[in-house]
């Protein structure tokens, strides 16, 4: 065994010695072909010699970050017994493995790897056997481009119930331990692939085409169009005005001025009695609660507005996608809610208990979840005025 340590010690150097800056990545729902050329190191005890081994691996990306593939591995060696004249050995190993992928948007794109399957071993000389097989492991993916990567990987086999003869001598038992550490190419076809984000060079999230104010310092609240908001002189609050008419509906507004009668009690309204609504969306990143950059200029627009109605009340409703279970996605939806509400209130000083941040997780989409835009849509904070905040 300790041969497997040192070839497992040097795939993983070389692996993780592997660098580089964002390319192409792990292109979800993509199909993917891998030729590879490896090495098989057999335990000590089973009597029969390392040698090379080829391999076929073909897989579907399910997400960018998951994948399932499908592998037969191919090992023409020979058992190796004192005394008697080597004999050929033809392996063939099958499996089905599941991938994670780490830094999937990537260049570098480490994974790790497990699954089952099966070994047969084919000899002239002995009698033939086949036996059930689990394996681990971890590798790299190394973009050369959209398509196509290096990849590189080590395996421990595990080999199940042997009951070949050569491998039943003493100090033997039933489960032999192998390594595979192999090379070759990467290819994926198809997929979805990510449409290239409109150019912002100067950073404030507003792109080039509707940027009337280039060049704006990094980090400046800008608006709609890439400008530094106004900053106007507060307007003096009006003298209330005698109430000479009445006030049938009873929202503090005359019925003289009263363009909206017959309010619900309780409703807030604006200064012609009119039910006031606001309602601002912002969207997240995959799995992250995150405040982008670029929605800076929305939250001042907001604070402006929640500022001007003390008395309001504003539901901070979040949202995911539906990648991830419903429990991980209701909490993620919590969290997006909580970061807006930690930003109005550490940036705007608006008091906390006038927000209320609820999780509604992937329950309540604006769009279809099956495309990539789709889920984009739908990872979103919704900050809405003037609701009936529901109980936790």
């Amino acid at each position: 065994m300790k041969s497997l340590a040192k070839i497992l010690s040097l795939s993983l150097m070389t692996v993780f010695c592997l660098t580089g800056t964002s390319l192409a990545g792990q292109q979800a729902e993509a199909f993917s072909v891998s030729p590879l050329l490896g090495y098989h190191v057999f335990e000590g005890d089973q009597n029969v010699d390392d040698y090379a081994n080829f391999g076929l691996a073909l897989g579907y990306n399910i997400t960018k970050r998951w994948a399932v593939e499908f592998e037969a591995r191919y090992t023409p060696t020979e058992v190796d017994l004192p005394g008697l004249k080597d004999s050929d050995l033809n392996i063939w190993t099958l499996g089905i493995n599941a991938l994670y992928h780490f830094n999937p948007d990537g260049r570098f794109v480490p994974y790790l790897l497990a699954g089952f399957g099966g070994m047969t071993f084919d000899s002239d000389d002995f009698q033939d056997d086949e036996d059930f097989m689990l394996n681990w492991g971890l590798g790299a993916k190394y973009f050369l481009s959209d398509t196509t990567a290096l990849r590189l990987d080590a395996r421990h086999i595990i080999d199940l119930h042997s009951d070949r003869r050569y491998d039943q001598l003493s100090s033997s038992d039933d489960t032999d331990h192998n390594l595979i550490a192999s090379v070759g190419l990467y290819w994926q076809f198809g997929g979805v692939t990510p449409a290239p984000a409109p150019l912002d060079s100067d950073g404030d999230g507003i792109p080039d085409s509707r940027d009337k104010c280039p060049d704006t310092p990094l980090g400046t609240p800008v608006d709609a169009v890439g400008c530094p908001p106004v900053e106007k002189a507060p307007a003096p609050t009006p003298a209330p005005l005698p109430v000479v008419d009445g006030d049938d509906d009873g929202d503090g507004v005359p019925n003289s001025r009263d363009k909206c009668p017959g309010t619900p009690k309780g409703v807030i309204v604006d200064e012609h009695g009119c039910e006031i609504k606001f309602t601002l969306q912002l969207e997240f990143d995959f799995d992250k609660a995150d405040i982008r950059p670029q929605y800076h200029g929305k939250l001042q627009q907001a604070a402006d507005f929640i500022g001007k109605y003390p008395e309001a009340k504003f539901l901070l409703a979040g949202h995911t996608d539906s990648i991830g279970t419903d429990a991980y996605n209701s909490k993620l939806s919590e969290r997006r809610a909580t970061a807006v509400k930690n930003y109005l209130v550490s940036n705007f000083g608006i008091k906390a208990e006038r927000l209320y941040p609820r999780g509604y997780g992937e329950s309540q989409p604006t769009a279809d979840n099956s495309t990539e835009e789709g889920r984009q849509h739908n990872r979103r904070v919704e900050v809405i005025c003037c609701v009936v905040i529901p109980e936790m």
